[in-house]
């Protein structure tokens, strides 16, 4: 047998038990989950509609049968793009320290909605204030980020200044064996859960914004502002569904746990 004939052997076999190997990790999965397991699932899933973020906790072959997708055709796209990556540098969240994610967080989506708010805001402003009249989808798009932006403006600091400190207090007292103090929260699950319900609203204006701009497609007559405030809608939408993914399927669930083993100290 050739060298070549041996490679493509050896290289056929590896990719086999990869696959095995993903297939029995991932049965029974959440879509929450299987993004959880490789954010690259995360575009497959947003090309077709799937909510991996809000709606991440329901299993991935009710998912399809909801949405009348083929999960087997789903399935196979998912296990491709996951054989692929296992031998990529794609970021692997789900193995961060706890308070180091939590940093990641501020640091990456925090940092990205400060600016870019209030970008938005002014082409929408702009291009309310000019066109709103022509085109129907523009005043309800106008309210539909109003209330999207009060809502991050006023949920970004609850995680800022009372859950992210707190889980760093956690992972420093577990660390060095101090222990625990109690919260003026009570229990982690209070203000988590504020934090889920903020979410699924911030996700049903997404999807609703998805809706009335069909996936954020400008019309002919669009002019240049309108096209940015769309593009920026956009990107908005997609750091959005990946902030929302790290904190609801990573961090929230970890925090949790580790508030069970700082009690138990």
């Amino acid at each position: 047998m050739s060298y070549n004939r041996i490679k493509d052997l050896n290289i056929f076999i590896k990719k086999f038990k990869i696959k095995m190997e993903i297939l029995e990790e991932y049965e029974g999965l959440k879509v929450g989950e299987i993004v959880r397991k490789n954010p690259k699932a995360a575009g497959i899933f947003s090309t077709m509609g799937i909510d991996f973020c809000c709606g991440g906790n329901v299993l991935f072959d009710e998912v399809c049968k909801s949405k009348g997708l083929d999960s087997q055709e789903v399935w196979q796209r998912v296990l491709n793009i996951s054989i692929e990556s296992n031998s990529t540098n794609e970021l692997n969240f789900d193995s961060f320290d706890l308070d180091f994610l939590a940093d990641y967080i501020v640091n990456v989506h925090h940092q990205y909605l400060y600016k870019n708010l209030p970008e938005v805001r002014f082409f929408v402003d702009k291009v309310f204030k000019k066109h709103g009249e022509r085109f129907d989808y523009l005043p309800e798009l106008y309210e539909l980020y109003n209330a999207l932006e009060a809502d991050l403006v006023g949920h970004l600091p609850k995680e800022e200044n009372i859950l992210f400190p707190f889980v760093k207090q956690m992972v420093h007292d577990i660390k060095n064996n101090t222990a625990p103090s109690s919260p003026f929260f009570g229990t982690v699950n209070n203000p988590i859960h504020i934090m889920h319900s903020e979410h699924e609203e911030a996700g049903t204006i997404l999807h609703r914004l998805r809706e009335i701009t069909h996936n954020y497609t400008a019309p002919e007559e669009a002019c240049n502002s309108h096209l940015v405030m769309l593009d920026k809608l956009k990107d908005l939408d997609r750091d959005l569904i990946q902030h929302i993914h790290l904190e609801n399927n990573i961090l929230f669930p970890k925090i949790i746990n580790l508030e069970e083993k700082y009690l138990a100290q």
